[in-house]
């Protein structure tokens, strides 16, 4: 599928100066966790691996997010004991020190155990890292591999129980298996399934998960809701990424001319609102009322495209143009 050329991609972003505090305040599942529509997700943060943690982008980066994150009213941040092998969660944990607003705090088991005593090891480092006495949402990170998901979920639900959790939630779970955990559970229920769900990405819909998850009082925590800067529009055919992202066929040259349509109508779209592509692409994954979305930033640029992505809505047009754009994408990628 070609580019249209004669359309010009804006490519602005919009700042929070003169701008309220998020007000669009959704509730986690079944749980009394009420989070901001708008996270933020903190992989990034401490990350060597995949990011570029200490040469793109520093701890004085983060420290301006933190804050400025606040200041927007932004309640939910999610980590991960993986991220930065625990660095994200000591750097939370830092600043949480000097931090006095109340914050939903969720993070990530690494399923790769060989027993219940390490699930509560995990548990226990997880709450030194961050500084706290309880975790308020405790996700299994994926499907675990070596141990059977029964002694995963009793242990968590032993967790629970003691007060080291509040709550229980799955990432990257299908309904088959988020349902063969809840099983597990005696004491609790999953309140959410944190999955991989944008415009371009539409697993969580093919597979029935966002109807199922509706219907069923389960949360959708959207991570990579902008495909990893693909839907910011930061990537041309002549300017493709390097690192992880490079090996993927969304981000070859190929992949990134296919999909030049879907920004262009977001963009249409964006700038009749006075936005962005990044924020009409947030603006369309939280049309649903059950979905909360985590995009990640590095920089206070990132933070304010993201906050900018909540509290107005695109029109049925809107929606229905960038819908016809996405199904001629999606016949290729």
């Amino acid at each position: 599928m070609g580019v249209s050329p004669p359309y010009t991609i804006h490519r602005g972003v919009a700042t929070m100066e003169n701008k309220g505090r998020i007000e669009d305040i959704r509730r986690l599942g079944r749980s009394d966790l009420e989070v901001t529509s708008v996270g933020l997700g903190v992989w990034q943060w401490g990350d060597t691996s995949f990011w570029t943690f200490g040469k793109d982008f520093d701890r004085k980066d983060i420290d301006q997010v933190w804050w400025r994150n606040l200041e927007a009213g932004v309640n939910f941040i999610d980590t991960a004991e993986i991220y930065g092998k625990g660095a994200s969660e000591r750097i939370v944990g830092e600043l949480l020190e000097d931090t006095e607003q109340d914050l939903v705090i969720a993070s990530k088991l690494y399923p790769e155990k060989d027993s219940v005593e390490e699930i509560r090891k995990a548990v226990e480092g997880s709450l030194e890292r961050l500084g706290i006495d309880y975790i308020d949402l405790y996700q299994v990170h994926w499907w675990p591999p070596k141990m059977p998901i029964s002694g995963v979920m009793e242990e968590l639900d032993a967790v629970v129980r003691e007060g080291l959790v509040r709550y229980i939630g799955v990432s990257n779970f299908s309904i088959e298996q988020l349902e063969e955990a809840q099983s597990h559970l005696e004491h609790t229920e999953i309140v959410s399934n944190q999955v991989h769900y944008s415009l371009l990405h539409r697993d969580p819909e093919t597979e029935g998960l966002v109807e199922h998850h509706r219907k069923n009082g389960i949360a959708i925590i959207a991570y990579s809701p902008l495909e990893q800067g693909i839907l910011t529009g930061k990537f041309t055919p002549d300017g493709p990424p390097g690192g992880f992202r490079a090996k993927k066929p969304r981000f070859s040259p190929d992949g990134l001319r296919a999909v030049q349509p879907v920004l262009e109508a977001l963009d249409e779209a964006a700038r009749a609102h006075g936005k962005t592509m990044a924020q009409a692409s947030l603006a369309w994954l939280l049309k649903d009322p059950n979905v909360v979305v985590i995009p990640g930033a590095k920089n206070l640029r990132q933070l304010e495209e993201n906050v900018g992505g909540v509290d107005w809505q695109l029109t049925d047009a809107e929606l229905a143009s960038i819908e016809d754009a996405y199904r001629a994408y999606s016949e290729r990628y």
